[in-house]
């Protein structure tokens, strides 16, 4: 796992993996089986069964349970693969366009406050969970599976913090070193992809988190912690997004204004000449060079990008879909429907 680089947007989900003897997708299995086996031996050692009865409550907070799991693999997964890509993207940054690691750049201060506020955030939405479950009795809540949902709950919301200030920082770093020291070359338009590439992997990370919360909403159960979240999810995810392909979008568009006013102007002086003495030497070229920079396009996607694109936008509704149907199927085989 040498060749991990660290962030200090994710220092400690890497450090996971530094520490794992295990490859990246084990390592996930694995810790996901080790936190929601937690949440297991929390119901064992509480001896509070109720969610292993045919309770609806029981069966709610069994499923809460998984979903956060899944939210906090989701989280180390993509912080892995994330960093890798990462660091590849620098790479071609620096060799292509001579950009030095905007993807690294962080705001120590800003995680920092990030952390901070998500645990504020967490200790008021665990004194929510507390009033609601157990009327307020701390003790109460913690000898019971609560206890898990405690130590969970914190995670999952610096976590969130975290994650929201890393990418909104990297989004306007990205987006002042297009606007500030990016150099279109139109007749090298193809180069440009890189940066569609990156826009599209930054709205995938945040619509990978949009289809795990998306299932606290099957049967309409979606919780007070989900509703917030998906907003923050999807606004990041078309965040990344935009940050990344506006800045790009907007400088093509001025460099084709630029190159085709001086085509343009070629063109009419080669207009002068033809209606003077007949000479069309040139014309011919002007026109195809005239063509071929008017099609250019303005968003820097390759074929292979823009072709994932619609399949990128099925990532959140294809989980919730096939859970609901799961959940129905098994309801009708169980229940005897």
């Amino acid at each position: 796992m040498t060749g991990i680089p660290l962030r200090d947007s994710n220092a400690i989900e890497l450090w996971v993996f530094r520490a794992s003897p295990l490859g990246p997708v084990a390592t996930v299995i694995g810790m996901g089986l080790l936190v929601y086996g937690a949440f297991l031996a929390n119901i064992w050692i509480t001896a509070d069964f109720t969610a292993f009865v045919a309770d609806p409550n029981g069966a709610q907070t069994m499923r809460l349970a998984f979903i956060l799991t899944l939210i906090y693999c989701a989280v180390l997964g993509v912080s892995y693969f994330e960093a890798q890509a990462s660091q590849r993207d620098n790479d071609n940054l620096r060799r292509i366009f001579a950009l030095e690691g905007v993807l690294r750049q962080q705001n120590a201060n800003a995680l920092r406050n990030a952390t901070i506020g998500g645990l504020i955030c967490s200790a008021i939405f665990l004194g929510f969970m507390i009033w609601t479950n157990a009327g307020g009795n701390v003790l109460a809540f913690l000898g019971s599976i609560g206890f898990w949902f405690a130590i969970m709950t914190p995670i999952l919301w610096v976590q969130l913090a975290r994650g929201v200030v890393a990418s909104v920082f990297t989004g306007n770093a990205m987006a002042a070193l297009i606007k500030e020291k990016l150099e279109i070359d139109l007749y090298r338009h193809h180069e440009l992809a890189i940066f569609g590439r990156i826009a599209m992997r930054g709205a995938f990370v945040w619509l990978i988190f949009v289809g795990i919360i998306l299932l606290f909403f099957i049967n309409n159960e979606g919780t007070v912690f989900a509703q917030p979240t998906l907003g923050i999810a999807i606004s990041i995810a078309v965040f990344n997004f935009v940050s990344t392909m506006q800045p790009v979008r907007r400088k093509i568009r001025a460099a084709k204004e630029v190159e085709l006013g001086r085509i343009r102007m070629r063109l009419a002086e080669a207009r002068k000449r033809l209606d003077s003495n007949g000479d069309v030497s040139g014309i011919p070229a002007l026109i195809a060079l005239e063509t071929r920079i008017e099609q250019v396009r303005e968003w820097p996607m390759d074929l292979p990008t823009a072709a994932r694109l619609p399949l990128y936008l099925l990532i959140p509704i294809v989980p919730w879909v096939g859970a609901g149907f799961a959940e129905t199927m098994l309801g009708n085989i169980f229940g005897g429907g």
